[in-house]
C-alpha cells in the first residue's frame, strides 16, 4: 500500500484541490491531538479511493455534489451499527458486513480507519470534499464514544462550524508557525466536542430540516415564476419565515430572493438566445411584470442589458 493516506488526484480529475502533510515531534505525538494529512478538493470525474490498516482516524465533510462511501466497521459495534442504520435510511448493509452510504452536500464521516473504507464520486454530480485524518492518544476512545449513539454518516446542525475548523488546520499547516501544533490540537477537540455532543435528535432534526428544505428549493423550481413571497413559503412549509431564510441562508449560500431571480434571469436568458419574444414579453414570462425592473435586475446579475445579452450570444 502506498505511504499516502489518499491517492494522488491527476490535475485532469479536479478543479481545485489543496492539501497538508504533518510529521508531529515527539512531544505532540504522545500528548496532543495532531493532523498527519487535511486537505479540500473538488472531482471531475469518479476516482475511487481504498484503505485499510492505517492508524488514523478520518473526518470527511461533503461540501457539494455527492458520491458513495462504503465502510467495513468492526464486529464488536454490530448493535450499535443496527441502532444507527435503524435511524439512517441511506445506510446500507450487506452480508459481508460492509457498509454503503450515499453522500451529498451537508453529509459527514467518522470513520477508523483500522477498517476498510472506500469512497468514489458520482459522475454526473462530482463532489467537493474537505477532509482531515487525524490521531492522537485519546482519539480512540473518542470515536468509541460516538459510535455509541451515531453511525459513521451522519448530518450535523454544525456543519459550518465543522467546515471553518478543518480550513483553519489547512491555513496552520500552510505557513507553520511554532503554535501550529497547539492550534491544530485545540480545533480537533472542537470538533470531537462538537460530534460527541450532539445527540442523535439534533442529528435527526438537521436531517429533517434538510429535507424541508429541499422541498422549498423543489417548489422555488416550479413556481418561480409565480409570485413568491416570504411568508407565503413560511406558512405553506410550516417554518418560521425568520428560520427558514437564516437556515436556507446556510444550507444553499443565497438568500431565497437571490435564488428566485437567479432562476428567472437563466430561464430570460435561454428565451433571449432560443425566441424571437420581444424583451417585455420575456420579462412577463419569467415573472417579472414591470420590463424596467427585468432590465435593471438583468444588468445588475449579468453586467449588461438584455438586448446586449442577446446581440452578444
Amino acid at each position: 500500500m502506498k505511504d499516502v493516506f489518499f491517492e494522488k488526484y491527476k490535475t485532469s480529475e479536479v478543479t481545485s484541490t489543496r492539501r497538508v502533510i504533518n510529521t508531529p515531534s515527539p512531544f505532540t505525538r504522545e500528548h496532543l491531538f495532531y493532523i498527519q494529512e487535511a486537505g479540500y478538493l473538488k472531482s471531475l470525474k469518479p476516482h475511487l479511493s481504498r484503505r485499510s490498516g492505517l492508524n488514523s482516524y478520518l473526518f470527511l465533510l461533503v461540501l457539494s455534489g455527492s458520491g458513495e462511501v462504503a465502510y467495513r466497521d468492526s464486529a464488536a459495534r454490530t448493535g450499535n451499527i443496527e441502532r444507527a442504520r435503524a435511524k439512517n435510511a441511506s445506510v446500507t448493509q450487506e452480508e459481508s458486513g460492509l457498509l454503503h452510504a450515499h453522500a451529498s452536500a451537508g453529509d459527514c464521516f467518522f470513520l477508523d480507519c483500522t477498517n476498510e473504507y472506500t469512497h468514489i464520486s458520482s459522475e454526473d454530480d462530482p463532489w467537493e470534499l474537505l477532509w482531515l485524518h487525524f490521531y492522537g492518544p485519546q482519539t480512540g476512545a473518542y470515536y468509541t464514544l460516538f459510535r455509541e449513539q451515531h453511525d459513521f454518516h451522519f448530518r450535523s446542525a454544525h456543519f459550518a462550524e465543522l467546515s471553518s475548523a478543518i480550513w483553519s488546520v489547512i491555513h496552520y499547516h500552510e505557513e507553520k508557525t511554532d503554535d501550529a501544533d497547539l492550534l491544530t490540537a485545540r480545533q480537533i477537540m472542537e470538533i470531537l466536542t462538537v460530534i460527541c455532543t450532539e445527540s442523535a435528535e439534533t442529528n435527526a432534526a438537521a436531517s429533517a430540516l434538510s429535507g424541508k428544505l429541499k422541498d422549498v428549493v423543489h417548489y422555488l423550481d416550479e413556481h418561480y415564476t409565480e409570485d413568491i413571497t416570504l411568508d407565503g413559503l413560511a406558512e405553506q412549509f410550516y417554518i418560521s419565515k425568520y428560520y427558514l431564510s437564516r437556515e436556507f441562508k446556510k444550507e444553499f449560500g443565497t438568500t431565497i430572493i437571490q435564488y428566485i431571480l437567479s432562476k428567472k434571469i437563466t430561464n430570460a436568458k435561454e428565451l433571449l438566445r432560443y425566441s424571437n419574444a420581444s424583451i417585455e414579453d420575456i420579462a412577463g414570462l419569467c415573472g417579472i411584470g414591470d420590463a424596467s425592473y427585468f432590465n435593471k435586475v438583468f444588468k445588475k446579475i449579468e453586467g449588461c442589458t438584455a438586448s446586449e445579452y442577446r446581440k452578444r450570444w
